[in-house]
């Protein structure tokens, strides 16, 4: 049981940093939305996963 519970905390930590690196690399490659650009399209992923749930 205390092994199930480390190996998904691992893979949720290994998920985290692969997203952290991608948006360094996006940052590093000047590949940034502008503010409202970026709410924008956070309301379109958040939507699209809800929808995706149903």
């Amino acid at each position: 049981m205390k092994l199930q519970e480390t190996n998904q905390q691992e893979k949720i930590d290994r998920d985290l940093f692969h997203i952290l690196d991608r948006g360094i690399d996006d940052m590093e490659a000047k590949r940034e939305l502008p503010f409202e650009e970026a709410f924008q399209k956070i309301s379109e992923l958040r939507t699209v996963r809800r929808n995706a749930r149903v």
